[in-house]
């Protein structure tokens, strides 16, 4: 009876076959890419607060600064053919009171939601630039979940949402919105 090994070339080519795949895993999984919605804070002297969610439709909300009611305003992540091109959609928006300079020229909104006045806008923006505090109590709506962004960022922080496109590896490294502690402790 003979003992038979196998060769040292078949486990050589056996082990170049295994790592050229884990490679080209590697690199699928790399380039794996999902359309979000950033939303970032600087934090002076401190490195930024970035989360993210998936969810294509998200709503802000806050409390009017003069009128001391909600304002609600409803967006869409619009995904284009590059990347650059991404862009987010201001879909409507619903106020509960409002007073001089807010837009009345647009048509209802087709869905008119008790006690608001609702406006259909349709306006592409590239981004938003949102600066939140705790007197407007300003928080984003997506998915099911509620953000409380107004107890995660200091007072007057300017906060930045865009469109973006993450790779697997980017997921990992930063977190859902929604999964943040409300107080911004980490």
């Amino acid at each position: 009876m003979t003992n038979k090994q196998p060769s040292n070339s078949w486990w050589l080519s056996t082990g170049a076959a295994f790592i050229v795949a884990l490679v080209f895993f590697m690199l699928w999984m790399g380039l794996m890419l999902q359309s979000v919605v950033e939303v970032r804070v600087a934090v002076e002297g401190d490195d930024d607060k970035v989360c993210y969610f998936a969810d294509s439709d998200f709503q802000l909300r806050w409390i009017h600064s003069v009128e001391k009611q909600w304002w609600e305003e409803q967006y869409q992540r619009l995904d284009k053919t590059s990347t650059e091109d991404a862009a987010l959609l201001l879909t409507t928006t619903y106020f509960e009171a409002f007073g001089a300079g807010t837009p009345s020229t647009e048509p209802l909104a087709p869905i008119q939601k008790p006690g608001y006045l609702g406006y259909q806008i349709n306006e592409e923006l590239p981004n938003l630039n949102w600066v939140v505090s705790r007197l407007t109590k300003g928080e984003i709506d997506y998915g099911g979940h509620r953000f409380l962004i107004h107890q995660w960022v200091p007072d007057y922080s300017e906060v930045v949402i865009m469109p973006k496109t993450y790779g697997l590896i980017d997921r990992f490294k930063k977190d859902f919105c929604h999964e943040l502690p409300s107080d911004g402790s980490r």
